[in-house]
């Protein structure tokens, strides 16, 4: 007999209830299509969630996964997962104790609590993240500078016309939002393109991340939420400085 997951499940029956289907064992990935008389035959028995026995990053297989009786198909070695309340470092003594009294001849060696796992499983994709979001940093910097550069420069090409606005009536207020709302366009303009790049990548994204989906509406809209702030920031200044221009010095220039 044999236990199956839900993705496999789903791959060989679909729409189907896999309870009572049989399958059989390859002995080698040689053989991994030929059927005859020694072929060994199993019969499902139940079906489990599918789990991630490779790693967090959901690299491992895709086909699913099947699970036997330790009965029916011992290994060399056996893994033990225990649950405790306490700390779980304190426990490694006392398991290993427990087990030397049932075999002295048996060896417990690899100890590591879940986190140290997860932690291990993850690394390599933390320090591709890592360097991700540190280069994002350094982009969003970029783009700060970007928005300040080229609305300072506006302001100062156009102190003419903004004197004008300002000796016509134009108060401090709509000057400073005449400026932010430039900088305002550049970061929707920002957006849309960062969006559908977001969208065109969401398979190598998906690949990459644990825990959250390559467009998963929380992190785009804190993102669209961080990169707003930013450019009103970056607008701030030249938007203040347009605000403060002289109208008669500015119509004499």
């Amino acid at each position: 007999m044999i236990i199956v997951d839900e993705r496999l499940a789903e791959r060989f029956w679909p729409n189907e209830d896999p309870i009572g289907r049989r399958m059989y064992q390859p002995r080698s990935a040689e053989t991994l299509m030929q059927v005859d008389e020694n072929t060994r035959w199993l019969t499902v028995v139940g079906v489990v969630r599918s789990i991630r026995l490779s790693d967090l990053s959901g690299s491992g297989s895709s086909v699913g996964a099947y699970f036997f009786p330790y009965a029916q198909s011992p290994e060399g070695g056996i893994t033990l997962a225990v649950k405790t309340r306490g700390a779980p470092q304190s426990l490694a003594t006392a398991v290993r104790n427990e087990m030397a009294r049932v075999d002295p001849e048996v060896a417990l060696f690899d100890v590591k609590t879940m986190q140290e796992r997860a932690d291990l499983s993850l690394s390599s994709k933390r320090t591709a993240m890592f360097l991700a979001v540190g280069f994002g940093i350094v982009a969003l910097l970029l783009s700060a500078l970007g928005i300040y550069g080229v609305l300072a420069y506006s302001v100062s090409q156009r102190r003419r016309e903004i004197g004008i606005r300002v000796a016509l009536g134009s108060t401090t207020a709509k000057v400073m939002g005449l400026v932010a709302w430039e900088g305002f366009v550049l970061a929707l303009v920002g957006l849309a393109l960062g969006a559908a790049g977001a969208v065109a990548l969401r398979g190598v994204m998906a690949s990459e991340i644990y825990g959250v989906g390559a467009l998963d509406p929380m992190v785009l809209g804190g993102v669209a939420l961080l990169l707003v702030g930013v450019a009103g920031t970056a607008a701030l200044i030249p938007a203040r400085r347009a605000s403060r221009i002289d109208p008669a010095r500015a119509l004499r220039a």
